[in-house]
Formats: structure tokens, sequence, C-alpha cells
């Protein structure tokens, strides 16, 4: 039996799409991101190693290599986007969509994604493949899309005690589970008990969930947009796909009440998908990246006042100072996109 042939970017395109992850670990997406900058066949390679990962068979591996293909859409240029938009990815992409066993989730991501590459790429036409597959999976799949969304129904009297003792249940889980799992860890309360699952393990944690039919907004805090929603009544919100809103209550059943961007009101649950709240181990990534983007900030400057200088007055020295700060500034940009798209959410909230 033949064996896929390895190549640089197995490891690393393995450890940010891996099956136990509880959320996108950007930590891993943009260390692919910034290898693929820093080498000639990089985004060929890292095509080659999504291809392989699109094969696995674990919906959540798929879903994280959607989504790193995504970043690096976003942050790795024009060379990143032809490898994309080639025979052998789209192809890729074509076999998941229309193989019965791919989870509905998966499928709706891929022609997602599809349809923003398309959108992306469209002023080049050496790219003009995504499109073509796009139009064809969309063809294929006359059901992928949004689904309409429910009727307005009261809650009841039940339903609100129902979702109480739900939220009562949770922080009463919360409290009781903490000690324990500190001390099966033996580590300090100071320390923090988050651990990752042993491989081979049968509990798999998936990437975001769709909201399941029967869970109350008492026990989730984020939600995510799979799907635009235009609001046909006044009171509902609008949002866009890749939206986080705020989830705040329950108003009827199978809609909620949440904030975006400043607004609020009500939104279908079947157009969004629940997010898992950060970890403690994630806020010290998160922390650690923007420590690494602000500690950067005075090379952003310096080569921003050498750039402004007259090419006269520049001597040999200070040519080699600028080549060396735009390649270290260089080195940041995915992290500081992400951290301009964090900031963006999170000034919309007020």
């Amino acid at each position: 039996m033949f064996r896929a042939q390895q190549n640089a970017f197995d490891d690393a395109v393995a450890k940010a799409t891996d099956e136990n992850l509880t959320s996108e670990n950007w930590e891993f997406i943009l260390d692919v991101c910034d290898r693929v900058g820093a080498e000639d066949s990089g985004g060929k390679d890292a095509v080659a190693s999504m291809i392989k990962r699109l094969a696995h068979r674990n919906a959540n591996v798929q879903l994280y290599t959607l989504e790193l293909a995504n970043a690096l859409s976003q942050n790795c240029g024009n060379k990143m986007h032809r490898e994309l938009a080639s025979r052998s990815f789209t192809d890729a992409l074509l076999r998941l969509a229309n193989d019965r066993n791919t989870h509905q989730q998966v499928k709706t991501k891929i022609l997602e994604r599809m349809g923003e590459w398309s959108e992306m790429f469209k002023k080049d036409h050496d790219l003009g493949v995504m499109e073509q597959q796009y139009m064809k999976l969309k063809s294929q799949n006359p059901n992928l899309y949004p689904p309409a969304a429910p009727t307005k129904r009261q809650i009841t009297d039940v339903d609100r005690q129902k979702e109480e003792e739900e939220l009562q249940m949770a922080l009463a889980l919360s409290i009781k589970d903490k000690p324990a799992t500190e001390q099966a860890s033996g580590k300090k309360p100071s320390q923090g008990a988050a651990s990752s699952s042993p491989a081979g393990s049968s509990q798999q944690a998936a990437p975001s969930q769709p909201v399941p039919q029967g869970t109350t907004a008492a026990t989730v805090s984020r939600v995510r947009a799979l799907f635009d929603f235009q609001p046909s009544e006044a009171g509902e919100l609008q949002f866009r796909k890749g939206d986080i809103i705020a989830v705040m209550e329950s108003v009827y059943k199978d809609w909620w009440k949440g904030s975006l961007r400043g607004q609020t009101g009500i939104f279908p649950l079947n157009y969004v998908e629940k997010l898992a709240d950060p970890t403690q181990d994630d806020l010290q990534r998160e922390a650690q990246m923007e420590a690494e983007v602000f500690g950067e900030i005075k090379n952003v400057e310096k080569l921003l006042t050498l750039l402004s200088t007259s090419s006269s007055d520049l001597n040999v020295r200070d040519n080699e100072e600028i080549t060396e700060l735009y390649h270290s500034t260089l080195a940041i940009r995915p992290k500081l996109i992400e951290l301009i798209g964090k900031y963006s959410q999170k000034k919309g909230k007020f």
C-alpha cells in the first residue's frame, strides 16, 4: 500500500487541525501562515497537506482545515490564492461536499468558503477555477442554502422554569467540577486545570456545534452566524455570516435575543452555531500574541521614519536596516490582522 508523501508542512497543518481542539487555535494557524510566507513552495506544500486533512473522516478535522485555508487566503497573498484555486484543491473540496457520509455542517461550510473565495479571486482571471467549481457545487447541491427562519412561538412558564433549572445546574456543575479537576491533575487552583485529551481518546470535542433543539440561552454565551440574516420585521437583528453574537436571553421558541455592533435584536437559532467560551489557556495565548504585536510597534515606527527620509539621504547601512525592519514587521502581519478584527468586534458591542 502506498502512503502519501510527507512534506514539511504536514506536522504544522496537523496541529492546526487536530480533532481534539475545542476551537480554532490561532497560535497554530498563524504559525502555518508565517511558514507559508517564509518559504518559496510554502503555499503548494500547505495545500498538499490540507488535501490530506480533508480526506480525514473526522468532521472536526475537516472544519478546522477549511478555517485554516481561509486564514491562509486572507494572510498569504496571491501565491496562496493560486494554490487554493488549483484544480487539485477545488476537486478535493467537491469530493468532500458530494460524499454522502460528509457531515451537513461541513458541506455547508465548504459552500460558504468557496463562495467567499470566488468573490475574493474574481478580479484575477487566472483564479477562475474557484468560481467554476463553486457554481458546479451549487448546481450539484441545491439544498445547501440558508434555512427558513422558524415561526415565532411564545415561550411558556414551563419553558422559563426549565431555563432557570438548566442555569442553576450549569452553575452547580462548574463549582463542583473545578476542585475535582484540580485535585485529579495534582495542580493548585491558581495554576488552572485545563489539559489536553490523550491521543486515541474516545472523547472528541467538537469545534462548534449548531444550536441543538431545546438548548436555552441560559447556558450559551456566544454564537457564530452560519449565514447572512436580513430582518423581515422590526426588532430582528441583522448580521453577516461569521459574526459573533453575544447571547442575552430567550424571547421565543427557537429565537434568542442578542447583541452585535451596538445593536440588539432577536435572531433564529437555525442561522447560528454555539461557540465554546475561551479557556484560560486560550486567554493566555491571546495575551501573548498581543504582547508580541505591541512589542513590534517601535520597529514599525522606525521603519516608517526611514521610509519617509529622502532616498538621497540614505546610506547603505540605512538600506540594510530598512530591509531587516521590513521582514521583522512582515512576520507580525497575520497576528496584526487578527488583532484588528478582534478589537473591531469588541468595539461593535458598545
